[in-house]
């Protein structure tokens, strides 16, 4: 039973690099009449739409972290700050290893989209959950909160490995674009919450309404 899981493994591998290696031969292009390979069309479109999806994978997830101050104050005894982080990483640990061991048998592009709109209903379902209670906590809105951590860390796990993996098979500035723009989301929710803070730091409620604003910007990154 074991030399047929090698040898069905081995097959596998032999597939793998025949499928690269046609890939390779159909996606090389040939040079020109002077001998210079020709110029790419929509590459650097391309980079910003790489670069957008990196950052729409992380920004739901860094909004959530950005405004752990206001669950601190709306939810006082259940620790948000450390219980949304240990509800997302078993998560998304348990879901890419399960993809990871089935990757042979997964659609790469489906799980792609997956994820995205996964992100997207989960984005929308944070927006939709504090318009419904008023800004008011209590224990169903924390479970609610708790299980869109959750949905994000399965969104996370869908994405980005294979985003990665796809993007990998294209050019190597794709590939950077994506990760410099996970690498921004922090960087972009970090400054919008210290915006936030300022503009609505004398209004009333003004917790609540900088908080909230996140919510429209997670969501319309899709």
């Amino acid at each position: 039973m074991l030399l047929k899981g090698r040898e069905l493994r081995t097959t596998q591998l032999h597939l793998l690099c025949y499928n690269l290696f046609a890939f390779h031969r159909r996606t090389m292009v040939p040079p020109n009449e002077n001998g210079a390979s020709p110029k790419l069309e929509g590459k650097h479109a391309a980079i910003i739409v790489c670069w957008l999806l990196g950052n729409g994978c992380l920004f739901p997830w860094n909004s959530m972290l950005t405004i752990e101050d206001y669950y601190v104050y709306l939810f006082p005894r259940y620790h948000s700050t450390r219980v949304l982080s240990l509800v997302y990483q078993p998560f998304a640990l348990v879901t890419i290893a399960l993809l990871a061991y089935n990757e042979a048998n997964i659609n790469t592009r489906r799980r792609n989209l997956s994820g995205y709109i996964l992100f997207s209903v989960s984005s929308l379902a944070v927006l939709v959950l504090d318009l419904a209670t008023s800004g008011r906590g209590g224990l169903g809105t924390y479970i609610g909160i708790c299980v869109t951590a959750a949905a994000f860390g399965i969104s996370d796990a869908h994405v980005q490995g294979g985003m990665v993996g796809d993007l990998s098979f294209m050019q190597p500035e794709l590939v950077q674009s994506f990760l410099a723009g996970l690498a921004a989301s922090g960087a972009l929710t970090s400054t919008l919450r210290i915006f936030t803070k300022a503009v609505f730091e004398n209004s009333k409620n003004g917790l609540r309404k900088g908080a909230s604003s996140f919510n429209p910007f997670s969501y319309l990154q899709f």
